[in-house]
C-alpha cells in the first residue's frame, strides 16, 4: 500500500525536475535572446531616437519645397464675392443723348440715386505669369533647399548611426573601465591585508600600510567616477535606442574585421569624399540658395509679363430720391499686363547687397568644409591604416606587463622589490588591458566614421561593424 501510494509521488518529482530543467534552460535561452547587439540597437534606434526623428520631418518639410517651385509657374485662379449694403449717387451734367424715335439732344442731365440699398458682386479672376525673372529665381531657391533638405537628411542618418554605435561602445567600454578599476580594487585590498599582517608580524615597516591605504582611497574614488560615467553611458544609450543597456555583446577582442586595413588608398578615400559628402552637397546646395537669392534680388527691377483673365456681375437696387432703382453690370477681360518698377525705395538694393554677402559666405563655407573633410578622411584612414600596428604594440606591453607584475610579485616575497613597487605594475597592467580594449573599440568607431564621411554608413556597414562583436551575426562582406 506504501509502495504504491509512493509511486506517484516520484512520479510527481520526476516530472517537477523534468519541468524545472525546462524552466532553466527556456530563461537561459530567453537571456540570449535578449542579448542586444550593434545592428540591432540601430535598427531601434531608427524609430526611437527623437533627434533622427526631428530630422525626418525636416526632410518632408524639405521636399514640400519642391512642390512650391512647381507651383510658381502654375496660373493662379481667385473667386470673390461680396454683399452689404450700399448708397450710390450719380450727376451727370451736358450729356449728348439719342434714342430711336427720341432723337438727338444735347446738354442733357442723367441722375440716378440709390441710398442704402443692397449691393451683391461677385468674379472670378486668373493669372498666368509668362516672364518674371525672380519668380524663376525664386523657383530655382526651393529647388535647392529642397535637395539641401536630402542632403540634411542623409547627413543626420549617418551621424544617427554613429551616435548608437559610439554609445553602445561608450557602455561597453565603461563597462570594461570599471571591471578594470574593481579588479585592481580587490588587489589593492589583498596587498593592504598583506601588508598589515607582515607589519604585525614584524617583517615590514608601517609605510607599506600607509602606502597601500592611500592607494586605496585613490582607487576607491576611481571605482564610484566609472560608476557614475557607466550609468551616464547607459542612459544615453537606451535613450537613443529605446533598448536596455543591459546585456549588450561584448567586442570580440580577436575579430579580424577590427584591425582590417582600408580597402583603399587615401587618395581615392578622399576622391570619394569629395564626390559622395553628404556634407559638401549640403554646403553646395546652401551656395546655390545664396546665389539664387542674390538673382531673385536683382530681378526685383525687371519688367514682369502675365496673362490675366476676369469675369463678374455687380448689381446694386434700392429706393432713392427718384423712387425704385437698380444697377447691373458684367464685365470680363482677356489680356497681358506688364509691370515695371520704378522706385522701391533703396530696400532692394539694400537687400541685393545682404544677399550677395551672404552669396560669398557660403561660397568660402565650400572651401571650408572640403578642408575639413579632407582633414577627418585622413585621420580615420590614418587610424585604420596603423590600426594593425597599435593593436599589436599594445599586445606586446601587455604581454610585457604580465611579466613585470609577476616578476614584481616574487621581487616583493624575495626583498627586492616594495609593495609600492608591486602596486605600480598591478595598476600598469590593468591600465594595458583597458587601453587594448579601448583602441579597438576606437577603431570600429573609426570605420564607421570614414563610411559616413563619404555617405556609405548604410544598413550593410552597421552589419559589418557588427562582426567585431562576439558571436554576433556577420554578413559576408568585404570590409572597409
Amino acid at each position: 500500500m506504501t509502495a504504491h501510494a509512493d509511486r506517484p509521488t516520484g512520479q510527481w518529482r520526476t516530472r517537477a525536475a523534468v519541468l524545472a530543467l525546462a524552466t532553466v534552460l527556456a530563461l537561459s535561452g530567453t537571456a540570449h535572446a535578449w542579448a542586444t547587439d550593434l545592428l540591432q540597437a540601430w535598427q531601434a534606434a531608427q524609430t526611437h531616437d527623437p533627434e533622427l526623428a526631428t530630422a525626418r520631418q525636416n526632410l518632408r518639410a524639405g521636399q514640400a519645397r519642391a512642390d512650391q517651385a512647381d507651383s510658381l509657374w502654375r496660373p493662379t485662379l481667385d473667386a470673390q464675392a461680396s454683399v452689404g449694403r450700399a448708397t450710390q449717387e450719380s450727376q451727370t451734367r451736358g450729356a449728348h443723348f439719342s434714342a430711336p424715335a427720341l432723337g438727338a439732344m444735347d446738354g442733357a442731365n442723367f441722375d440716378t440715386s440709390i441710398r442704402n440699398g443692397s449691393r451683391s458682386e461677385y468674379g472670378v479672376q486668373l493669372r498666368q505669369p509668362l516672364i518674371d525673372l525672380g519668380r524663376d529665381a525664386q523657383a530655382q531657391q526651393l529647388r535647392h533647399a529642397a535637395r539641401q533638405a536630402e542632403a540634411a537628411w542623409t547627413i543626420a542618418e549617418q551621424q544617427a548611426a554613429l551616435r548608437i554605435a559610439r554609445r553602445y561602445f561608450d557602455v561597453l567600454t565603461g563597462m570594461r573601465r570599471l571591471e578594470t578599476l574593481q579588479s585592481q580594487q580587490r588587489a589593492i585590498q589583498r596587498l593592504l591585508a598583506q601588508a598589515q599582517a607582515r607589519y604585525q608580524a614584524g617583517d615590514a615597516s608601517i609605510l607599506d600600510t600607509h602606502e597601500a591605504q592611500a592607494r586605496l582611497g585613490q582607487i576607491d574614488t576611481l571605482v564610484d567616477l566609472a560608476t557614475t560615467r557607466l550609468e551616464l553611458a547607459r542612459s544615453a544609450f537606451t535613450q537613443a535606442s529605446g533598448l536596455p543597456a543591459k546585456g549588450l555583446v561584448p567586442l570580440q577582442e580577436d575579430a579580424p574585421t577590427i584591425t582590417a586595413r582600408p580597402d583603399q588608398p587615401l587618395a581615392a578615400w578622399l576622391d570619394r569624399v569629395a564626390k559622395a559628402s553628404p556634407e559638401l552637397r549640403q554646403a553646395l546646395e546652401a551656395a546655390a540658395m545664396a546665389s539664387e537669392r542674390a538673382e531673385g534680388l536683382r530681378a526685383i527691377a525687371q519688367p514682369t509679363l502675365s496673362l490675366v483673365g476676369a469675369a463678374g456681375r455687380t448689381y446694386q437696387s434700392g429706393t432713392g430720391q427718384y423712387g425704385d432703382a437698380g444697377y447691373a453690370a458684367t464685365q470680363w477681360s482677356v489680356g497681358l499686363e506688364l509691370r515695371i518698377p520704378l522706385y522701391t525705395g533703396g530696400m532692394r538694393d539694400a537687400r541685393y547687397r545682404e544677399a550677395l554677402a551672404e552669396r560669398d559666405g557660403a561660397r568660402f563655407q565650400i572651401a571650408s568644409t572640403q578642408q575639413g573633410l579632407n582633414l577627418r578622411t585622413q585621420a580615420a584612414w590614418l587610424s585604420l591604416e596603423t590600426g594593425p600596428g597599435r593593436i599589436q604594440a599594445l599586445r606586446q606591453a601587455l604581454q610585457a606587463g604580465m611579466s613585470r607584475r609577476d616578476a614584481t610579485r616574487l621581487g616583493v616575497e624575495t626583498g627586492e622589490r616594495t609593495l609600492l613597487d608591486q602596486l605600480d605594475a598591478e595598476q600598469a597592467l590593468a591600465q594595458s588591458e583597458f587601453d587594448l580594449y579601448q583602441a579597438m573599440a576606437d577603431l570600429v568607431i573609426d570605420r564607421l566614421e570614414l563610411q559616413a564621411l563619404a555617405g556609405s554608413l548604410d544598413q550593410q556597414a552597421m552589419a559589418t561593424a557588427n562582426c567585431a562583436l562576439s558571436g554576433a551575426h556577420c554578413p559576408a562582406t568585404k570590409h572597409q
